[in-house]
C-alpha cells in the first residue's frame, strides 16, 4: 500500500511529480504516461483546497516567510497520532459501538439542548453511523472475496484456511473475535482503516501482549492453538504491517530517512496497579520479529524494574540481530511524567508509543498532528552569531540580536541563541494554531472518533475536543549546539585563545585556511564522555529551550511540548545548516537522535555515555532520542548477561530511551560498494529502522560513523 493524503499536503505531489525521484520511482513506479496524467490531474484540482496551501491566503504577511521549509524550522502536515480503545472493540465489536451510536442519537433532542449543538451532535453520531457500518461491511467484503477464491481451490488444506478466512472476516470487526486469529485479523482490519484508509495515521502504540492474551491464553487452554499457530498468525500481521508507506518529496524523505509507515507495538510495561504485565505473548512479538527482520513494526519495550529477565535477554536477542529494536523506554521515567502533566496514574500505567518515540493513552482522545514542526537549534545560534542574517540567502531570517563582537560571556551568546528560539517559536505557534484550525473544521474522522473513549457519550468528533492535545516540536541538533557552547567558553571566554571575529570569519567561510583554528575547536570537551564541562551546558541549555518551547500555547489550550521524534532530520535537515564552533562544516550531518553524542566525538566508553546523558534530566527537557551502536559480540555469549547489566544501568540512571545498531561498519561499507548483496540488511536509523542499501548515502554515512561501542566481561 502507498498512500497520498492530498486532503492535506496538497502541495506535496506535484513536487513528487516533478522530482520524481525517491520513493516515486523506487516503490510506485509511477513512470507510465497514464498514471502520471492522472496523477497530475488530482494534483491540479487540489490546488488551494488541500490544507497544506489553503492556509496561506489567510496568513498575515509577517508569518508568510516563515511557512516554508528556510533552515531553521520545518512545519509538518499530514501524519497525525491516534489509538482505538481495541480493548473496548475486543468486548462488544464495531456492532456494540453502532448500538451505542443509535441510543445516543435517540437520546438527543433539540428541546434539551441549543439548537446548533443538536446540529452538530447529530451530524457527528449520523456520520460515525455510515463509517462504522462502512467498517464492518469492509470485513465482509473480504469474507466474500475468500469465499469465491474458496470455491476455485483444489488443494484441501488452503481450502480450509480459506474457508477460515471467510469465517474470520465474516465475524470481525463488526463482533468481538471470540479466538486468538480472529482478535488479530480484526485488530488488523481496525488499524488498517483508522492508519491507512480514513486517515494516515503516523505510528501505532497499541499493548499488543495486553490485547492478544486473553485470547491466547483461552486457545491455548482449550487446545485451539498452538505456540507455533500464534507465533505464525503474528507473523503474517507484521508482515502485513511493513506492508504500508506513504508518497513524500524528496525532502521528506530525507528527513525521515524513507518511505515509512512508522508502525510501532508496545511490550512489556505494567498494569493499572503498577504490577508487571508481561506475557507470552510479549515473547512471541519478539520471536515474530527475529524470524521476519523487517523495518516495521518497530518495538516498542517498556523496561521497569520487575520485567521478567527472561524478557530483557530475548530482546537482546532481537537487538543482536541488528534490526534496530525493541527501543527500551524507562517506566521509571515516563509514567511519573505522565503524571505531572496531569494524567490519571491508571492511564499513565497504560501509555504506549507510537511512530520514534511518542507517548500516547491508548483508547483516550489523543488525535494530534505527529509533529508539528521541527527546529534546528544549531541554526539559531549561526543567527545568533550574524544578527540574524541566513548565511546562505543573505536575508535578514532572524530577529537582530546584538553583534556578538560585543559578547563578553557565554551568557551573551545564550542569550542570544534564546532570542533566536523564541522568535522562530512564536512564529511556528502561531502558524501551527492555523493549521490546526482548519484540520478541526475541514478534517473530521467519523470512524476513528466513536472508538475514543467519550466521543460518543459527549456527541463530538475526536477533533472537536480533547483529552490531550499535543502540540509536539521536534528539536535537531541539541548536542552539536551543547558542544558548539561548550568550545566557544573554552577557548573565547575562559582560555582567551580565540577572538569572537575570529571564530566568525571563520564559520561564515567554512573554516577554508583555518584548518588549525577548526583543530582547536574540535578538540574541545565533547558530550557523551561523562564531562561536566559540557554536559552541564547541554543541560542548562536544552532546559532553558524546552522552557521556551513550553511557554507557548496551543489553538486547543496546551502548552507546546518538546519531543525526540526526529526521523532522520539529523541529516535531511542539515542542508541550510553553515559551519559549527563544534569543528563541524557546511551542511555536515548534525548529531542524531536528540541527546545522542556527536558521531565519533564520546571517546570513553559507554557508561561515560550513560553518564552524560543521565545528567540532562528529562523531567524538564522532556523525551530525548538517544541512540547507540555496539558491534555484535558485544550482545553475544557471556556477553549478553553484561549487556543486560548495562540496560539495568541505563534504567537505574533514570534515562528516558535507548535503542542500538548492532553491526560491523566494515559490512556496512561493503553494502554500500555491492548493495545488491545486501538488500535485506536493516539498520537503526533514529526513531526507525529501515532497509541499509534504500537510505541516501550521506545518511549511510552517518550511520557507519557512529561511535562503536564496546563492553568487557
Amino acid at each position: 500500500w502507498l498512500n497520498e493524503y492530498i486532503e492535506t499536503d496538497g502541495l506535496d505531489l506535484p513536487v513528487i511529480l516533478e522530482e520524481c525521484g525517491f520513493p516515486v520511482e523506487e516503490i510506485i513506479k509511477v513512470g507510465d504516461d497514464n498514471g502520471r496524467k492522472e496523477l497530475t490531474e488530482i494534483a491540479a484540482y487540489w490546488q488551494g483546497k488541500s490544507v497544506q496551501g489553503k492556509e496561506r491566503e489567510y496568513l498575515p504577511d509577517d508569518l508568510k516567510a516563515y511557512w516554508s521549509y528556510n533552515g531553521a524550522t520545518m512545519l509538518w502536515f499530514g501524519a497525525e497520532s491516534g489509538v482505538p480503545n481495541y480493548e473496548k472493540i475486543f468486548q462488544v465489536g464495531l456492532n456494540g459501538i453502532i448500538a451505542e451510536a443509535e441510543q445516543k442519537l435517540r437520546s438527543i433532542s433539540d428541546s434539551s439542548m441549543p439548537t446548533e449543538e443538536f446540529i452538530q451532535t447529530k451530524i457527528f453520531l449520523e456520520a460515525a453511523l455510515i463509517s462504522l457500518k462502512a467498517g464492518v461491511d469492509f470485513g465482509k467484503r473480504f469474507a466474500e472475496k475468500a469465499k469465491e477464491v474458496a470455491a476455485k481451490e483444489n488443494d484441501s488444506q488452503r481450502k480450509k484456511e480459506l474457508e477460515k478466512i471467510v469465517k474470520n472476516c465474516d465475524w470481525v470487526p463488526g463482533n468481538p473475535p471470540r479466538d486468538f486469529y480472529e482478535g488479530v485479523q480484526c485488530f488488523w482490519f481496525i488499524h488498517l482503516i483508522t492508519h491507512m484508509i480514513e486517515f494516515y495515521e503516523n505510528g501505532c502504540a497499541v499493548r499488543l501482549d495486553q490485547l492478544l492474551y486473553p485470547l491466547y491464553k483461552k486457545d491455548i487452554e482449550e487446545g485451539m492453538l498452538t505456540r507455533d499457530d500464534a507465533l505464525e498468525l503474528l507473523e503474517c500481521l507484521f508482515l502485513k504491517m511493513d506492508e504500508h508507506t506513504q508518497l513524500m518529496p524528496a525532502i521528506t524523505a530525507s528527513g525521515i530517512g524513507a518511505a515509512h509507515g512508522w508502525s510501532t507495538i508496545t511490550i512489556g510495561g505494567t498494569d493499572s496497579y503498577g504490577e508487571d504485565a508481561s506475557n507470552e505473548v510479549s515473547y512471541l512479538s519478539l520471536d515474530a520479529c527475529k524470524a521476519l527482520r523487517l523495518p516495521q513494526p518497530s518495538i516498542a519495550f517498556r523496561y521497569h524494574d520487575g520485567i521478567p529477565k527472561d524478557l530483557v535477554l530475548s530482546a537482546i536477542d532481537l537487538v543482536h540481530t541488528g534490526v534496530g529494536y525493541p527501543a527500551f523506554f524507562n517506566d521509571q521515567y515516563e509514567i511519573p511524567m505522565l503524571i505531572e502533566k496531569g494524567i490519571p496514574v491508571e492511564d499513565a500505567r497504560n501509555y504506549g508509543i507510537e511512530a520514534c518515540m511518542r507517548w500516547t493513552i491508548p483508547g483516550k482522545n489523543i488525535v494530534y498532528r505527529a509533529i508539528s514542526a521541527y527546529i534546528i537549534l544549531p541554526k539559531f545560534l549561526e543567527l545568533a552569531l550574524n544578527r540574524g542574517v541566513d548565511k546562505f540567502s543573505g536575508r535578514q531570517l532572524g530577529p537582530a540580536t546584538p553583534d556578538p563582537l560585543t559578547f563578553t560571556s557565554i551568557d551573551d551568546v545564550i542569550d542570544a541563541y534564546l532570542e533566536q528560539t523564541r522568535f522562530f517559536m512564536e512564529k511556528i505557534a502561531r502558524l501551527n494554531n492555523f493549521i490546526d484550525v482548519f484540520y478541526k473544521n475541514e478534517l473530521p474522522r467519523p470512524f476513528l472518533s466513536p472508538l475514543l473513549d467519550g466521543c460518543i457519550e459527549k456527541g463530538k468528533d475526536c477533533r472537536q475536543w480533547s483529552y490531550y492535545y499535543k502540540s509536539i516540536i521536534g528539536p535537531m541538533g541539541t548536542i552539536t549546539l551543547a558542544d558548539s557552547l561548550a568550545a566557544m567558553k573554552k577557548l573565547i571566554f575562559d582560555e582567551k585563545k580565540v577572538a569572537m571575529q575570529e571564530l566568525v570569519e571563520a564559520l561564515n567561510n567554512n573554516w577554508e585556511g583555518k584548518e588549525e583554528l577548526q583543530r582547536m575547536f574540535l578538540e574541545t570537551p565533547h558530550f557523551g564522555n561523562d564531562d561536566d564541562y559540557v554536559d552541564h551546558i547541554a543541560r542548562d541549555i536544552l532546559r532553558k529551550t524546552a522552557r521556551i518551547v513550553e511557554s507557548f500555547v496551543n489553538y486547543h489550550g496546551f502548552n507546546y511540548l518538546q519531543d525526540g521524534s526526529s526521523g532522520s532530520t539529523f541529516y535531511g535537515y542539515s542542508g541550510l545548516l553553515g559551519a559549527t564552533p563544534d569543528g563541524r562544516k557546511d551542511k555536515d550531518p548534525i548529531n542524531d537522535g536528540t541527546i545522542s553524542p556527536v558521531n565519533a566525538r564520546d571517546k570513553n566508553g559507554p557508561t561515560a555515555v550513560l553518564k552524560s546523558v543521565a545528567k540532562v534530566d528529562p523531567m524538564l527537557t522532556l523525551n530525548h532520542l538517544f541512540n547507540q551502536k555496539f558491534l555484535p559480540q558485544f550482545l553475544e555469549g557471556p556477553n549478553k548477561e553484561l549487556f543486560a547489566a548495562y540496560l539495568k544501568t541505563w534504567a537505574d540512571l533514570g534515562i528516558h530511551h535507548v535503542q542500538f545498531n548492532v553491526a560491523d561498519a566494515q559490512k556496512l561499507r561493503d553494502a554500500q560498494k555491492n548493495p545488491e548483496q545486501y538488500s535485506d540488511l536493516v539498520v537503526r536509523v533514529a526513531g526507525y529502522s529501515a532497509y541499509f542499501t534504500d537510505l541516501p548515502k550521506g545518511l549511510q554515512d552517518s550511520i557507519i560513523e557512529r561511535t562503536e561501542q564496546s563492553l568487557a566481561a
